[in-house]
């Protein structure tokens, strides 16, 4: 669904950035987002100076070619824009970590980035979903590890179905280690029994997908 641009983000829009109104406009912007973009520059994990060096980037790169990116999401975004903004900025943080080590080395290089993120997020919510709890032990289940193995992929693809909303979600919530309440702060957009609903759905959806592929023993 098309969402109308918060009343901040149309006001830096709408005058332009070299005025004084646009310093302002600018300024305001800042102030009202910096909580939430250091959060993101956090998730990185470094010290205080590698923090402050991905926010400064974030900002710069928002603030760029007359602000680029944030007139995108104005012309064509669609749902939240504290849900966008969480996406753009975690993907500034990786291009400043890039530009400061160079892209990782490998095989697969392209998909080294958030290899290991998405590894922990399945694991983390295997764990919530019961479902690294397989049937008998391993002395009983001579091929134990194949068979955790090929569930860890099955979740994979049925955390690759969720819209980039709802992986957001499961990010902040099992690989960020947010409170619910945290979320709903950061976030904006809901009560912390709103995020309590949707993290059950979600959670839902998960283990009606990995019963839909015959996962039934593993799942409580």
């Amino acid at each position: 669904m098309r969402e109308s641009p918060p009343a901040l983000l149309s006001t830096l829009l709408s005058v332009s950035a070299e005025t004084a109104d646009g310093e302002r406009a600018w300024g305001g912007f800042v102030e009202e987002s910096s909580a939430f973009l250091l959060h993101v520059a956090r998730t990185l994990g470094g010290d205080h100076d590698a923090v402050m060096d991905r926010y400064v980037f974030i900002l710069e790169a928002l603030r760029r070619d007359d602000y680029r990116r944030l007139r995108q999401y104005a012309s064509d975004g669609r749902g939240r824009f504290t849900t966008w903004l969480m996406v753009v900025a975690r993907r500034l943080c990786l291009d400043e970590y890039r530009q400061r080590y160079g892209r990782p080395q490998g095989d697969d290089a392209s998909s080294a980035d958030g290899w290991v993120e998405r590894r922990r997020l399945i694991n983390l919510v295997g764990e919530e979903l019961g479902s690294t709890e397989l049937a008998g032990s391993a002395e009983a289940v001579p091929d134990v590890a194949l068979q955790r193995s090929e569930l860890a992929a099955l979740l994979e693809v049925a955390l690759a179905r969720l819209d980039a909303g709802d992986r957001l979600l499961l990010r902040m919530r099992f690989v960020d280690d947010l409170s619910v309440p945290q979320i709903a702060r950061l976030l904006g957009d809901g009560s912390a029994f709103h995020y309590y609903r949707r993290l059950e759905k979600i959670l839902g959806r998960l283990r009606d997908s990995l019963q839909a592929v015959g996962v039934e023993d593993s799942v409580p």
